[in-house]
């Protein structure tokens, strides 16, 4: 059964964050060597260099070509290193790798890892329906440039504070436009009035006319992709057997051994109470005093991880190791799942993963050689791998 230590390794070093004391201030980190008016300058040179150097009437057309030819795998899409190759090689941005990178993530997003044509070329044109993600890529930028490299929940409180001049706890437009002028001009970006205007209509999710600041948070950190979120699902389904739509202690009790960890160790606190905290981590702030989590409350919480991780495949990695999800290819493939050593029935030995082990027992061996035969595996005698 997986110990609660190894359920609560920090979402940095590839597994869950959720210690009895953690909390959700993580944000994305960028090199502090980003300066953001640089970023600004490489993204215009390249637009006035697409429209001069390609014969093209159409943008779009040249964008197109320069697609074709960077696209190496011919998938569409360009990841990092097949932009930065783009940008490097066949525009000539030597020199500039730093805010090639800075660039490609302001565009990404949502981290996928990936560019299509449509959304590059409505990045870099800055064509309306573009104009508040590309403004989410600069103020993230701003944020992580204030901070030192890697922008804090808590940080992110002090700046909203600053943008609410009047202290209502909400930004209105103006509020917003002022307070944002003020904070980029200090670092050479500016947010134009289209822009801030896509900006606050995509924050004010409920379309009070004003900006709370979870909904300035939220705003900026953006949600999972289509592809995170299944994964998230497949974490869920670990718990939620039973298909409730929601779990309980008890049903978080099935598959942590909360018994490593110290105050219980030292009868400071029950596992029950034990338990209790470590689920609390998945509560939206409102819901801490209910004793269920839903499915909802799990995106949310890995809304706030996925923030963290840049490339999709290391999500997937921290997803499939901390909830003990096999399979995976390359850097991507399960490393936590129990492997044992397999007797066979002509005497061949093999070392057999267990699928899907979350919340079995290493020493119940008799479950071990239920869950191989499942995996098509009759195993004679098995033994544990060191």
């Amino acid at each position: 059964m997986p110990s609660y230590e190894s359920a609560t390794a920090s979402p940095s070093k590839g597994a869950a964050s959720a210690s009895v004391s953690g909390n959700m201030d993580v944000w994305p980190t960028f090199t502090t060597q980003v300066d953001p008016s640089r970023v600004d300058r490489v993204a215009a040179a390249l637009r006035t260099k697409i429209e001069t150097t390609f014969n093209f009437d159409d943008p779009n057309r040249a964008v197109k070509k320069l697609f074709q030819d960077a696209d190496i795998d011919k998938n569409n899409e360009l990841d990092e290193e097949e932009f930065v190759k783009l940008m490097v090689n066949k525009m000539n941005f030597s020199g500039y790798d730093s805010d090639v990178r800075a660039l490609f993530k302001r565009f990404d997003i949502d981290s996928t890892g990936r560019l299509d044509m449509k959304e590059f070329t409505a990045m870099l044109f800055n064509e309306p329906g573009s104009r508040a993600t590309t403004a989410i890529g600069k103020v993230r930028e701003i944020l992580a440039k204030r901070s030192g490299g890697a922008t804090t929940l808590k940080g992110m409180a002090v700046q909203f504070k600053i943008l609410d001049r009047d202290a209502t706890g909400s930004l209105d437009r103006q509020e917003m436009q002022i307070g944002l002028d003020k904070f980029l001009r200090g670092y050479g970006v500016q947010l134009s009035k289209s822009e801030v205007d896509e900006l606050f209509k995509l924050f004010d999710a409920d379309r009070s006319g004003t900006v709370s600041y979870d909904e300035f948070i939220k705003g900026l950190r953006g949600s999972m992709n289509q592809f995170r979120v299944d994964f998230v699902k497949l974490a869920w389904y670990q718990l939620d057997t039973s298909r409730k739509g929601y779990v309980t202690v008890d049903d978080l009790g099935k598959v942590y051994d909360v018994s490593g960890n110290p105050l219980v160790k030292a009868g400071k606190i029950t596992p029950q109470e034990c338990l209790k905290a470590f689920m609390n981590n998945w509560h939206l702030a409102d819901k801490k005093h209910l004793d269920t989590v839903s499915l909802d409350d799990f995106i949310e919480y890995y809304d706030w991880v996925s923030s963290s991780i840049d490339r999709d495949d290391y999500f997937e990695l921290m997803i499939r190791n901390a909830w003990h999800i096999s399979g995976g290819d390359g850097w991507s493939a399960n490393t936590s799942n129990l492997r044992v050593l397999v007797t066979h029935q002509d005497g061949r030995q093999t070392v057999e993963c267990i699928d899907n082990d979350l919340g079995l027992k290493r020493d119940d061996f008799a479950e071990i050689k239920r869950r191989l035969k499942t995996q098509g595996i009759d195993a004679k005698a098995i033994s544990l791998k060191d």
